[in-house]
């Protein structure tokens, strides 16, 4: 083990080598760092012919409500198709328990076939834990936080038909059961002045109409390409909704690559998500830090921070290798919110946020990097640790 150490954060020659060292330099990441260190034996199966590329992290996360959470996160990232005219296919897997006794997990498949006919996506969630909420509207004062206890469930799915290598068509289903909601007791109580009678449970149901624009290979860490996805939710009390309602997600992210500096890649990312008719439970409102995303928007925002019927999201980084290797790299972002007036579409108040951080390649078959963030705004500053991009 400290062998391994040394091997991951000194600069030895052995792994770090100068960025001005030819292209031409073997790729290097923590599982070729383990094997040497360890000396596995992999000459029945070299790395480069297996079909399934996983990766398996530990990680310390945020709950909900400021508790700390023991996160394991779990990726398999695959083809089902030729690589160079099929997108690679993920499924996460994150599991965590928290030190109050609090736990959870979800999974998030994500299948493209073979020339992206056609894609699969999921969102299964089982959660016990607390959160933090400030109210609703464009400027909620920090001092108005209370806590909500809640248990979770959402299961999403949807199938999407692929028209063109690029765009695709389909239909999904979209469900968000909170119950055992309790507000503890505070100086406030934003359930109450939300709910003329306060529910213990909530059940949002209903059919979701997604577009999707994809020309990223790798989503797990795009080099290049475009993706967009809209989707369209009508929620109605036949299908076990509470009330009939509709929602709007609009996500769109583009990656430019800059070919004369290694691993140098801008990725800029935007989201409009907003109520257009009907009642939507406290809980499932358009929230920072809650939006669809594999990783939650809004680094150095509090999660939950601004709720309200709409918010607009506008999020930018830069990265770039710091070792020719591609062993080591880092970012540098910066975000900013704009939750709306309730039941308007005015956006009065504009919240910004940024921070950096580290990169660690921890598969250089799928890309995946150990992400190491520091994000702050004017009230806040937090850690994240995750597998994978942001975005």
């Amino acid at each position: 083990m400290r062998n391994l150490f040394f091997a991951l954060f000194l600069p030895c020659p052995i792994y770090l080598v100068s960025a001005q060292t030819s292209d031409s330099i073997p790729q290097v990441d923590v599982v070729d760092i383990i094997i040497r260190e360890f000396k596995i034996n992999l000459k029945e199966k070299p790395r480069n012919e297996r079909k399934i590329y996983f990766s398996v992290f530990p990680t310390q996360s945020g709950a909900g409500g400021g508790g700390r959470a023991i996160v394991t996160s779990f990726n398999a990232a695959f083809y089902l198709g030729e690589p160079a005219t099929t997108t690679i296919s993920t499924v996460y897997f994150f599991p965590y328990i928290t030190f109050s006794g609090k736990y959870g997990f979800t999974i998030r498949p994500s299948l493209w076939l073979s020339e992206n006919k056609g894609n699969f996506t999921g969102d299964y969630r089982i959660l016990n834990y607390p959160q933090y909420t400030w109210g609703l509207g464009t400027n909620t004062d920090q001092g108005a936080r209370s806590t909500i206890q809640t248990d979770y469930f959402r299961f999403y799915q949807s199938a999407l038909i692929g028209l063109t290598p690029a765009w695709a068509l389909g239909i999904g289903y979209m469900l968000d059961h909170h119950y055992n909601i309790d507000e503890e007791a505070s100086d406030v109580a934003h359930l109450d002045d939300y709910y003329d009678v306060l529910p213990t449970q909530t059940t949002t149901s209903g059919i979701s109409f997604p577009i999707v624009y994809n020309t990223r290979v790798n989503p797990i860490n795009p080099q290049g390409g475009t993706y967009f996805l809209l989707n369209y939710r009508v929620n109605t009390t036949w299908l076990g909704s509470d009330d009939n309602s509709q929602s709007l997600y609009v996500d769109g992210r583009k990656y430019f690559s800059f070919a004369r500096l290694r691993e140098s890649i801008l990725g800029i990312r935007s989201f409009y998500w907003t109520v257009t008719s009907g009642r939507t439970p406290y809980l499932d409102l358009p929230s920072i830090g809650y939006d669809p995303g594999l990783v939650p928007a809004g680094r150095g925002i509090e999660k939950g921070r601004y709720r309200s019927t709409a918010i607009l999201y506008f999020e930018s980084e830069y990265r770039f290798g710091i070792s020719a290797n591609g062993l080591f790299g880092a970012v540098v972002f910066t975000n900013i919110t704009a939750p709306a007036r309730i039941d308007t579409q005015k956006f009065p108040d504009w919240h910004p946020a940024a921070g950096a951080g580290l990169r660690l390649k921890f598969n250089k078959y799928s890309r995946t990097n150990i992400a190491f963030d520091v994000g702050f705004s004017k009230e806040f500053i937090n850690v994240y640790l995750n597998i994978g991009e942001a975005f």
